[in-house]
């Protein structure tokens, strides 16, 4: 790579907005892992996907769904929603999880119903600990 074309990745760095900086991390770490990708995925997949959960809903009353996480791979966001559940240990905001299940669309958003998931102790591929 010429010195011209590392100057300019690097002023490239330097005007990116935290979220878009935060999103090239993000998806660095998790193609490592060979999963899919959020922005990817269509109605039908099915799919694994790594990413970190950005929030958590639980919910009561007549729309009780369950717990429903926004999980965030950098490339884009899927919903997974456990449902019938009030809570789940280990399923907080700004966690690493992998889920597998078949993604699905509601209100125009992807969504992914009772996944199966996996609670990363650490960021995805950061050596030790990176992985539970």
């Amino acid at each position: 790579m010429s010195f011209t074309h590392r100057i300019r990745g690097f002023s490239a760095r330097l005007t990116e907005s935290l979220d878009e900086l935060d999103a090239a991390d993000l998806v660095g770490l998790v193609h490592g892992r060979g999963c899919s990708r959020v922005a990817d995925a269509q109605r039908g997949d099915l799919v694994t996907v790594t990413g970190r959960v950005r929030t958590v809903l639980t919910g009561g009353g007549v729309d009780f769904r369950g717990v429903t996480a926004e999980v965030y791979d950098g490339s884009g966001a899927v919903d997974v929603c456990w449902l019938g559940r009030k809570s789940i240990p280990g399923v907080d905001t700004g966690r690493f999880l992998t889920v597998t299940g078949r993604i699905g669309t509601r209100d125009g958003h992807k969504i992914i119903f009772n996944p199966r998931y996996e609670l990363l102790a650490g960021r995805p591929g950061v050596g030790r600990g990176g992985d539970a």
